[in-house]
């Protein structure tokens, strides 16, 4: 799993974001294969505004992958 910097603004500051690891190689990710690994930690807000995804959405994508 290769993790990446994104800014969040809810939480003001750079977090690590994710591909699914199980996404097939060559084939380019869409949103709904990115996962902050921030979320449930700093994550402050109803819709995360990196993803533009409802929190509880990016909850079930992070213990998906987890």
């Amino acid at each position: 799993m290769k993790a990446r910097m994104a800014y969040c603004s809810a939480c003001d500051k750079q977090v690590e974001v994710m591909v699914r690891p199980d996404l097939p190689a060559g084939q380019e990710a869409t949103a709904e294969d990115l996962v902050c690994l921030a979320h449930g930690e700093t994550c402050t807000g109803d819709l995360c505004p990196v993803f533009t995804v409802p929190t509880e959405e990016m909850k079930r994508r992070l213990e998906d992958n987890r």
